[in-house]
C-alpha cells in the first residue's frame, strides 16, 4: 500500500482528500447529526482536537456547489456510501472567529464576519450578491446579508447552513487578560449579544433563509451570555457524539499504518512502543461520564508522529505550541476562581495520582458556565473551566454515581505540578536541571534524586506544613522524573494486575525506563509527622516501623504482571520522617 502524508496543520478536508493526505473518517457523524434532527447543535472540545475539520468536512458535504466533485471527496467514506438526501442542498456560510485580535475587539469582529461574508458572495457568484453597505456594526452587516440573500435566491427552498467555528476563541483569551471586558461584550447591549440576537430573530422569522447551523468551541463561558434563546442542543457530553473529535486507539492505528512503514522501525521500536508512548501523554480524554472510548489529542499525536518520522526514534520531546500553555498563562486562569476554591482544587490534584489510575474530583459540569456577573467561579465552575479547556477529563468508572473528573495525561499534570510548585515553593518556580539528575536515570544514584526532592519539600514545608502529607510528596516526586528526566515514564499511584485482573493495590510510583540496561524503579513511600511527645527511641521506632510495611508492600507488589518482568527493576523505600528524608533499597532475602 503507497503510503500518504500526515496531515500536519490541514484543516481543509478537500485538500486532505486530493492532496494524498491520511483521513481518519468521522462522515458517520453526519447521517447521526441528521437523524437525531438536531438544528442547532453546538460541540464543544479542547483546542486542536479535530473540530475545524470536521466543520469543514460539513461544508463540503452539503454545499450545493461541490455537487460535481461529490463522488471525488466523499467516494471512500461513510457518508459517501451511505448518502442522505440533504447532500449537496445549501449554500454554506463559514464564520470562523478564531484569531480574532482581543485588541479593538468590536471592530476586528466586524472585519472578520464582513470578510466572511465577501467570502460567501465570491464563492457564488451566480447568486451575484455584494457587501457593500455602509455599516460598522456586525449585526447591521448580517441583517442586510439575510436580506439581500432571500432577495437573490432563485427558489424559495434555497437555504443556508451557517457554521460557527470557534465561537468563544476570542473571548477566552479576554476572560484571562481583562474579565470586565468580557463582560461588557457579552451585556445586553454588548455588539456580541446584538449579533447572535440577530442571527437567532433570522432563524425564528417565518421566511428564514436559515435552514441549520453547525456551531464548535472550547467552553460554553459564552452560551447563557450570548446565545440563550437560541434553542442551540450542546451535544458535547453525549455518548454518541463522543468520538466526533480526537482519537480513538484505533482510529490512531490506522492513521499509523497509513502513513508509516512499521517495517522500517523494527530494530528500533514496534507500534505498541509507539502507541504505550503517545498514550502517556496525549490519551485519556472523556467527554461523556458513561460508556464511550477515551480519546487522544489528534493535533498532539500528529505533530508527536512527524518528530517521530523525522528522528527515526521514540523522541521524548511531547511539547505541542498549539495546546500549551505556560504557567502564567495557567495561574491567570486559575486566577478566575475564588480563593479557598483554588486552593482546594489544586491541593486535590497534588495529593491524587494520575496515569487513569485514580484522580478524584468530584462535581457536575457547569453546562451554562457564565461569568457575566461580578464574582468569582465557584468550585463547580472553576472544575468546569478546566474540563471545557482539557486540563480535566471525565475518570470514568461504573462505580462512581457522580460526576468524577481527573488529569487527563502527564502533559497536563505536569501543568498542574509546576503551577502547585510555582505556588508554594519559596523560592518561585522550581526550575529543572537534567544534568543533577543524569546519573540517577543512567544508573539508579538515589542519593541525587533524594536530595534534590528534599530541596523542593524544604521549600514547601514553612507556609504550608499542614498541607504536606505522603500523597502530596509522591506526586512531587513523580514531578521531578516528569521533568527532568528525558527516558523515563513515572506512573504516580501505579494500579497492580495480577494475571490481567485489576486489584485494590496501588504502588506509590513507578517509574519505566525506555532503556532496558538502564534501571526502573519501584519506590514505595512513608510519611511521619513530628509529634512534641516524639522521644528519639521513638522515633527510631516508627521509622522501622514504617520501613517493614514497606517492605511487605513491595513484596506483594512485584507480582503484578508488568513489574514481575521488567528488567532491572530496582526497589527503594523512601520515608519522610520528622523533617527529613530517609532512604534504602529494597532487598528480597
Amino acid at each position: 500500500m503507497k503510503l500518504k502524508l500526515l496531515p500536519e496543520q490541514i484543516s481543509s478536508y478537500s485538500e486532505l482528500i486530493t492532496g494524498n493526505y491520511a483521513f481518519v473518517d468521522k462522515t458517520r457523524f453526519i447521517e447521526l447529526i441528521e437523524k437525531k434532527g438536531l438544528k442547532v447543535p453546538l460541540f464543544l472540545r479542547p483546542r486542536r482536537f479535530g473540530k475545524t475539520l470536521f466543520s469543514n468536512i460539513l461544508a463540503d458535504y452539503y454545499d450545493i456547489s461541490t455537487v460535481h466533485i461529490f463522488n471525488e471527496l466523499f467516494a471512500d467514506t461513510y457518508i459517501g456510501k451511505n448518502p442522505t438526501p440533504n447532500r449537496n442542498s445549501c449554500y454554506i456560510l463559514r464564520l470562523d472567529f478564531s484569531g480574532i485580535d482581543s485588541r479593538n475587539l468590536e471592530a476586528n469582529f466586524f472585519i472578520k464576519v464582513k470578510k466572511y461574508l465577501q467570502n460567501f458572495c465570491i464563492h457564488y457568484r451566480d447568486l451575484n450578491l455584494s457587501i457593500d453597505q455602509v455599516t460598522d456594526s456586525a449585526s447591521s452587516l448580517i441583517t442586510q446579508f439575510f436580506s439581500s440573500f432571500r432577495a437573490a435566491r432563485r427558489n424559495p427552498n434555497d437555504r443556508l447552513f451557517i457554521i460557527i467555528d470557534e465561537y468563544d476563541n476570542f473571548a477566552n483569551e479576554v476572560l484571562t487578560t481583562d474579565i470586565n471586558h468580557f463582560r461588557n461584550i457579552t451585556s445586553s447591549d454588548g455588539f456580541l449579544k446584538n449579533f447572535y440576537a440577530t442571527l437567532k430573530a433570522e432563524s425564528a422569522s417565518r421566511d428564514t433563509a436559515i435552514w441549520k447551523f453547525f456551531i464548535t468551541g472550547v467552553s460554553s463561558i459564552m452560551i447563557n451570555s450570548v446565545t440563550s434563546g437560541f434553542n442551540s442542543k450542546n451535544i458535547s457530553f453525549d455518548s454518541d457524539f463522543n468520538e466526533m473529535a480526537g482519537f480513538t486507539e484505533n482510529e490512531l492505528r490506522d492513521l499509523i499504518s497509513q502513513t508509516m512503514e512499521m517495517t522500517a522501525y523494527d530494530q528500533i521500536f514496534t507500534e505498541d512502543d509507539l502507541i504505550a508512548k503517545m498514550k502517556l501523554y496525549f490519551d485519556g480524554y472523556s467527554f461523556c461520564r458513561k460508556g464511550g472510548s477515551h480519546l487522544f489529542n489528534s493535533s498532539m499525536c500528529i505533530n508527536y508522529l512527524s518528530r517521530v518520522m523525522d528522528e527515526k526514534e521514540l523522541t521524548n520531546d511531547f511539547s505541542d505550541a498549539n495546546v500549551s500553555l505556560d504557567v502564567d498563562k495557567f495561574s491567570r486562569l486559575m486566577n478566575l476562581i475564588r480563593e479557598e476554591d483554588r486552593i482546594k482544587i489544586i491541593r486535590s490534584i497534588a495529593q491524587t495520582g494520575d496515569n487513569c489510575n485514580s484522580g478524584y474530583l468530584p462535581g457536575a459540569v457547569v453546562e451554562n458556565l457564565n461569568i457575566n456577573r461580578e464574582r468569582d467561579y465557584t468550585f463547580s465552575e472553576g472544575i468546569s473551566m478546566l474540563f471545557y479547556l482539557g486540563y480535566l477529563t471525565f475518570y470514568c468508572d461504573e462505580e462512581n454515581e457522580e460526576p468524577v473528573f481527573k488529569v487527563p495525561n502527564l502533559s497536563y499534570r505536569k501543568m498542574f505540578m509546576e503551577y502547585y510548585i510555582s505556588q508554594f515553593f519559596n523560592e518561585g518556580t522550581l526550575t529543572g536541571d537534567y544534568r543533577r539528575l543524569g546519573s540517577f536515570e543512567k544508573s539508579g544514584d538515589m542519593d541525587s534524586f533524594v536530595k534534590y526532592l528534599d530541596e523542593i519539600i524544604t521549600g514547601i514545608l514553612p507556609d504550608n506544613r499542614n498541607d504536606v502529607n505522603e500523597r502530596v510528596i509522591v506526586s512531587l516526586a513523580g514531578e521531578v522524573i516528569l521533568t527532568n528526566l528525558r527516558h523515563c515514564s513515572p506512573y504516580v499511584e501505579y494500579e497492580i494486575r495480577i494475571d490481567g485482573r485489576r486489584t485494590k493495590e496501588r504502588a506509590d510510583l513507578v517509574v519505566f525506563n525506555e532503556y532496558r540496561n538502564r534501571p526502573s524503579f519501584l519506590i514505595e513511600f512513608k510519611f511521619l509527622r513530628e509529634t512534641a511527645e516524639h522521644k528519639d527511641a521513638t522515633r527510631e521506632k516508627n521509622i522501622e516501623e514504617q520501613k517493614r510495611e514497606a517492605r511487605e508492600q513491595i513484596r506483594k507488589y512485584m507480582n503484578d504482571d508488568r513489574l514481575k518482568i521488567t528488567p532491572n527493576l530496582q526497589k527503594y523505600i523512601i520515608i519522610y520522617a520528622y523533617d527529613r528524608l530517609i532512604w534504602e533499597k529494597y532487598e528480597q532475602f
